[in-house]
């Protein structure tokens, strides 16, 4: 995985280092709603279950392949859902499967035998740009018909990324960062309508967009962040913090833990220490 998709962090990590860089600037976790936009596969239930261990329940704008298909209504709703004086952590994205055998575009799910697509509505938009290009007939579901709404609008999304992934070395390699930017130009459009129409005066946004990298089940699971800012309430960017995410998120996890048990045992220590003052003679 980390060959392949180089800076990945694994998704205990991303929540750990998320709290260790918000937390100073006033992201606190009791206050902080956290918004996801995620596939509706389960194998991306994992990450959302390591952010909800630090930030609690998520607020869910997410479609297929994580597109925020709840769209402007979704996400004003959510902006009344903020705690007083509290801040939000939106983190959204596509994901994409390796499996046992270092196959990117799939995965091996609970109960299968061999492996699968992943993701399936990704694939499914690469065979209709691959269709388009080579002229084939194509039964294109009513844009209109709510059943299959969603991925129409994947499909239609990729096309203006057809030439960049059909001419790629490894096209399910390059799928999930071209779903990416599909996914990025949706969420500022919404973000644009809504900020800051909906979001309270003086609410601090973390916004962390990035390709889940789903594996075999026993095997952590993965986070490529690809963006992330902190914005005002007007969604106005104030700092760039995705470097900052990288470089925490690829610390050695054991010297972390070893470092703050060090930083624990040492404010123990001086809690029992008395200041004497020294007198000069």
């Amino acid at each position: 995985a980390k060959a392949n998709f180089p800076g990945i962090i694994t998704t205990h990590q991303l929540a750990r280092s998320l709290n260790v860089i918000l937390a100073p600037k006033g992201f606190d976790t009791e206050k902080t709603l956290l918004v996801t936009s995620f596939c509706c596969d389960e194998v991306c239930r994992d990450m959302e279950d390591e952010l909800k261990e630090v930030y609690g329940q998520n607020f869910h704008i997410g479609g297929i392949a994580g597109f925020p298909f709840g769209g402007n209504s979704a996400f004003g709703a959510m902006a009344h859902h903020v705690p007083h004086d509290g801040s939000i952590v939106i983190v959204y994205g596509p994901h994409v499967g390796i499996d046992h055998d270092g196959v990117i575009g799939k995965v091996n799910r609970r109960g299968h035998h061999g492996s699968g697509a992943c993701c399936n509505t990704a694939k499914a938009a690469l065979a209709y740009i691959q269709a388009v290009n080579e002229g084939l007939e194509i039964r294109c579901p009513d844009a209109s018909d709510p059943s299959d709404a969603q991925q129409v609008f994947v499909d239609n999304a990729l096309m203006g990324h057809s030439d960049r992934i059909l001419n790629a070395s490894n096209r399910d390699l390059e799928l999930p960062h071209a779903i990416f930017e599909c996914i990025d130009d949706l969420m500022k459009r919404i973000m644009d309508k809504c900020c800051p129409k909906d979001v309270p005066i003086g609410t601090k946004i973390a916004l962390l967009g990035g390709v889940q990298v789903n594996t075999p089940m026993g095997t952590p699971e993965y986070f490529l962040p690809k963006k992330f800012s902190l914005m005002n309430h007007k969604g106005e960017v104030k700092e760039d913090l995705l470097q900052s995410l990288i470089d925490e998120g690829t610390k050695d996890i054991k010297q972390v833990i070893l470092e703050s048990r060090i930083a624990k045992k040492t404010a123990e220590l001086k809690r029992g220490l008395v200041d004497v003052p020294i007198i000069e003679t």
